[in-house]
């Protein structure tokens, strides 16, 4: 059989263990001596790094809501202008109809008034060619009555003086 001591085993072996303790702490001495620096000045600008990295971001994030309160404000001014616009474009077309309605009232009017007069006057011509024949058709009337044209000039004169004081008392 195997003769084992388990007590050497769980316990361990001051010379081992001194020995070993010697070479940790030459290695620690050793890259304390030679890498200590390099790995702090690793470390630290990998910590410089990281915070420019976060400030970066944070300013980015405060220049991304500049910009979009920026744009807000400027939608809202376009919104604003064009509101604007629109509102003078309306009324501007409103006055626009007004100068027209006005303007097509008036050249109405004018057309009624012209028509108005040229009515009258074809009316006092028709009057006038109605006094002349109701003249013609007396004169006649008598001339084959009476039979005789001596006095034919003065006659008419008489006639047309009634027919116009008649026409007088009608109007």
């Amino acid at each position: 059989m195997i003769n084992i001591d388990i007590v050497e085993q769980l316990v361990p072996n001051v010379y081992t263990m001194i020995v070993q303790l010697c070479s940790t702490l030459v290695l620690f001495l050793l890259m304390k001596k030679f890498l200590w620096k390099s790995v702090k000045k690793f470390m630290n600008a990998r910590e410089e790094k990281m915070q420019s990295d976060l400030a970066a971001s944070a300013q980015a994030k405060q220049d991304a809501l500049g910009d979009r309160q920026k744009a807000l404000s400027e939608l809202q001014e376009a919104s604003s202008r064009s509101k604007q616009i629109v509102d003078a474009a309306v009324q501007q077309a409103k006055d626009e109809k007004t100068t027209i309605l006005a303007q097509a009232n008036q050249e109405a009017d004018a057309v009624r008034k012209k028509a108005h007069e040229q009515i009258e006057s074809e009316r006092q011509d028709m009057y006038r060619s109605m006094q002349k024949e109701m003249v013609d058709v007396a004169m006649a009337a008598a001339g084959k009555l009476i039979g005789e044209k001596s006095n034919e000039e003065m006659d008419r004169k008489a006639v047309d003086a009634f027919v116009k004081e008649a026409a007088g008392n009608e109007q």
